[in-house]
């Protein structure tokens, strides 16, 4: 760094320290000028130096006696294959502490320090401002040692490099849900207009996606409901937070552990418990109630028995400044009554000391909440956490509702599954309940022993949806009538009240589930009085789809679900495969990868706009790996995201099959069985609907609809297979990124599949790149010589939503990949409608034309003269309509016509000027034409 030549006397004194990283960090950590000012880095020689003398920028400097703030004088981003933590720290025998150091925006005043240090995400970056304190500086020369660390681990408060500490583990049981009833949201940075000037005390900068914990579900609605106009405006796709955690202050819209929550269904005291055990093991929590506030701890008596079960005490307290000496934390609600000066320096004083801080909120209806006062409270405690005054609406523009939008990578211990308020549940036990009603065909409520009542999701089964909600139709396989699937649903609502309502059943679960799915429902098998388990009963009279999940009897619950559908029986009478539309089948003009890592080795056939490859073959191991799940179905509109629109991923994919295989004669499968289906980043049948859809809707000559099925067992004899003995009955396995290990006998049957012509494809990606080591064994069994890299590709440039979903158009020339999927004859078998139209013995060429209605697949088809030259064609993918001119490089110069298709045969001459046959022929050497002239 240097300062500004007007400060000292002497300018020729070395005042210049290059900026560093520590260690191993400099291989992933990227520094470079910020947008704002920039222009004091020096990046001369290959080394980043903080120049403040006025030098790097027209003369403006630092001088003596000042202090000064730079915001965005230089980013630090991570370039590695996984997340990193980066923080800083600052050496000097020139200025004292807290004179000199880097800061983020969201907490300019604060020395950006191991114990605010940031996580970032692969390819993320993040910008920093520059803090310099002259006033105390009176030498012409000094010693700045700024470094930069980085670390795969969160750092250990005071340690030099936080190498130490181990991040928080991810709990086994996650609480199912939380909920919220008349809640108020807090601001994010990502919420445009979310900090306006003048109008929050203090300088917020607004929450970071690290610091928020929960979020409301997509669709919720922020709306001024006091009128008064004083709430900040979201966006329509804004996802909007609703609890934070910033350094030791802890905030939500709402308190959320009211006498009234359902505890037995919802999470709410397990993660305020939660809460408690991660910041302070025990002690004293104060609950102020000297700032009229309505919700006191008389409201909360629930929860005060549970926490001090738990060796915490709660302690009402009317005089906060004088009580918090003796306690450990504090939770404060909305207070009528704004804070004294001393009152919030005593709370920003036992803040910095290490106490928790618990900020609640509430909504602004009849504009009961206090927001203001609680933002005053927020300002003096110096937290980016800012409270918005609003109240939160769910996607239904319900007050009351629920989410499961968890924050589980940055906060993951505060929603670890725990003994709750209410009844607990042992997963290895079974329970005799009453049915005590039906909602539909695979959810029912069930009462306990003891009298609670509990939401059971009936586990591997999902039937269609009732009344107005909306159903995703693509999960049914060759079900295209909405209004008949309807009456499906309804018909499945009246079998499962005959068979369940009123009726004593034994409630058991699934060793490979957990207890409870979303929205905090059970998760279970229903064994009826006389011994058969609901379950399987819906699925085997027709009633229900299996819902493919990891549960024990999938493969076995989908052989009921085949006989259902052959036979055609109840919901499976509305199914005809045959019958789905084509859709979505268009030539290849752009992909996006959702978070991929780069691939290696075989033919690489797409790349990233940088060149990294991203789809590479091994055709004579009939083996495929792409760098992300390119069929993952977050990414449709209908499920939220931002629409795959002009994007080529399901023909593309169908293509690399087809091409593997030989031709798609056979289901597709995709397994299920190795822990993707709870991974997150992974895919199994249920993230992949829509690409379902698309199979159904395509036909080759052996097919009239390719099935995508899934399965979980390969080796045992339930499900879908994919040999019949030693021949192959399914044309391709899709394994996206397994969390578990392959077996060996599981190995053993891929690789004999692949023998006998199968396709093998395996989806990466760059969200775990040790689970990537799971494929490693399979591709070593399968003699493949493609594999995965763990560098990730990001592009900030050309991307589906965000950097880390790179989109591409750099795709390998020659090759029937990019063209649409259609099936290589007409419909009914008929041959290859390509005839030749025109010979040239002048100047040289054939012209062929595709008059049928479908793409043809060309590949070593050959044309030739009556002499026996013979042109045999590469990857050739013929669409209807479209025509292909085969020319010997015009020896005998003239003008070549126009065509779809060009192909150079350098021969020489071959056609004979004065007459000559040419003749077509397919792959196997049946002519298809012949031309004579």
């Amino acid at each position: 760094m240097a300062l500004g030549s007007g400060a000292f006397s002497t300018v020729e004194a070395n005042r210049q320290a290059e900026v560093t990283v520590t260690g191993d960090s400099n291989a992933y950590l990227a520094l470079g000028p910020g947008d704002q000012n920039g222009a004091f880095v020096d990046e001369d020689d290959g080394q980043v130096v903080l120049d403040f003398s006025g030098n790097s920028n027209g003369g403006v400097g630092v001088g003596g006696d000042s202090t000064y703030t730079f915001d965005d004088t230089l980013w630090v981003q991570n370039q590695g294959t996984s997340s990193t933590y980066v923080w800083t720290s600052v050496e000097s025998s020139t200025f004292a502490d807290g004179a000199f150091y880097l800061y983020t925006h969201s907490n300019r005043d604060t020395q950006f320090s191991e114990g605010d240090a940031v996580e970032l995400g692969i390819g993320e970056s993040i910008p920093l401002g520059v803090y310099i304190d002259t006033t105390e500086i009176s030498t012409d020369s000094y010693d700045v040692d700024l470094t930069i660390h980085g670390a795969g681990e969160p750092p250990q408060d005071g340690s030099d490099d936080g190498g130490d500490e181990e991040s928080e583990p991810v709990p086994e049981e996650l609480i199912g849900t939380l909920s919220f009833d008349s809640t108020a949201s807090l601001l994010g940075t990502d919420t445009p207009g979310s900090l306006p000037d003048g109008e929050l005390p203090g300088d917020p900068g607004g929450l970071t996606d690290e610091q928020i914990v929960v979020r409301a579900e997509a669709g919720a609605q922020s709306v001024d409901e006091d009128g008064n106009g004083d709430s900040v405006p979201y966006g329509d796709d804004d996802p909007l937070p609703l609890m934070a955690y910033d350094d030791g202050i802890f905030a939500a819209g709402v308190p959320f552990v009211q006498d009234d929550t359902a505890f037995a269904q919802y999470g709410n005291d397990e993660l305020f418990l939660n809460l408690f055990d991660r910041e302070l093991g025990s002690g004293t929590v104060l609950w102020d109630e000297g700032h009229g506030q309505f919700y006191d701890l008389a409201a909360h008596t629930a929860i005060e028995t549970y926490v001090e079960d738990a060796d915490y005490t709660l302690s009402a307290t009317t005089d906060i400044a004088a009580d918090l000496a003796d306690a450990d934390g504090v939770v404060i609600t909305s207070p009528a009554d704004t804070f004294s000066d001393a009152e919030l320096e005593a709370l920003a004083s036992f803040a910095d000391d290490g106490g928790l801080v618990v900020l609640m909120d509430q909504s602004d209806y009849n504009n009961f909440d206090a927001t203001s006062n609680l933002n005053e409270i927020a300002a003096a405690l110096s937290t980016a956490i800012r409270f918005n005054d609003n109240q939160v609406l769910n996607g239904d523009g319900d007050f009351a509702f629920t989410t499961t939008q968890f924050n589980t990578d940055d906060h993951p211990s505060l929603f670890g599954e725990r003994a709750g308020i209410g009844l607990e549940l042992d997963r290895d036990e079974s329970y005799e309940v009453d049915v005590v009603s039906v909602a539909d065909g695979d959810t029912a409520d069930v009462q306990f022993a003891d009298g609670t009542e509990k939401t059971v999701r009936i586990l591997g089964v999902d039937t269609a949806e009732t009344g107005d909600t909306e159903e995703r139709i693509e999960e049914y396989e060759g079900v295209t009538d909405g209004d008949a699937l309807r009456e499906e649903a309804d018909a499945a609502s009246a079998y499962a009240e005959d068979l369940l309502n009123g009726e004593t059943v034994t409630l058991t679960f699934d060793d490979n589930e957990p207890l409870r799915g979303s929205y905090g429902r059970l998760l279970g098998y229903l064994e009826l009085p006389n011994g058969d388990v609901y379950n399987e009963r819906v699925i085997e009279d027709g009633y229900a789809r299996l819902y493919s999940s990891g549960f024990a009897n999938h493969d076995r619950y989908w052989d009921h679900e085949r006989a259902a559908r052959d036979a055609g029986t109840n919901l499976w009478s509305v199914s005809d495969t045959s019958a789905v539309p084509e859709s979505g089948d268009s030539a290849v003009e752009s992909l996006f990868f959702p978070e991929p890592v780069a691939v290696s080795g075989g033919t690489t056939v797409v790349s990233s706009e940088g060149d990294d490859p991203l789809v590479a073959l091994d055709d004579d191991a009939g083996v495929a790996v792409l760098g992300g799940p390119i069929v993952d179905e977050e990414f449709e509109s209908d499920e939220g995201g931002p629409g795959i629109e002009g994007y080529g991923q399901y023909p593309f994919l169908t293509n690399v099959i087809d091409r593997l295989a030989g031709g798609i004669d056979g289901r597709v499968l995709i397994d299920g069985g190795h822990g993707q289906f709870n991974a997150g980043f992974s895919i199994a049948a249920e993230d992949a609907a829509y690409y379902q859809r698309y199979l159904e809707g395509q036909s080759t000559a052996a097919l009239d609809s390719i099935a995508f099925q899934p399965t979980n067992d390969l080796l045992d004899d339930n499900g879908p297979a994919l040999l019949d003995g030693d021949e192959t009955v399914a044309s391709a396995l899709v394994v996206s990124t397994p969390t578990e290990a392959l077996s060996t006998d599981e190995r053993d049957r891929i690789t004999t599949f692949a023998d006998a012509g199968g396709a093998i494809v395996l989806l990466g990606t760059a969200a775990d790149t040790d689970a990537l080591g799971n494929f490693d064994p399979l591709l070593a069994d399968l003699d493949a010589d493609v594999g995965f890299t763990t560098t990730a590709v990001t592009d900030g440039d050309d991307n589906l939503a965000g950097a880390s979903n790179p989109a591409t158009t750099n795709f390998a020339d020659g090759t029937e990949l990019f063209d649409p999927f259609t099936a290589s004859t007409d419909g009914g078998g008929e041959s290859p409608s390509v005839t030749i139209v025109e010979v040239s013995g002048e100047t040289e060429y054939v012209l062929m034309e595709n008059t049928g209605s479908a793409t043809v697949e060309m590949e070593n088809w050959s044309v030739g003269d009556a002499a026996d030259h013979t042109y045999t064609f590469p990857a050739t993918a013929l669409g209807a309509g479209e025509t292909v001119v085969v020319s010997n490089d015009g020896k005998s110069g003239g003008t070549v016509p126009d065509a779809d298709i060009l192909r150079n045969w350098d021969e020489g001459y071959v056609w004979n000027n004065g007459g000559d046959t040419a003749t077509l022929a397919d792959a196997d050497g049946e002519t298809v034409d012949s031309y004579s002239y």
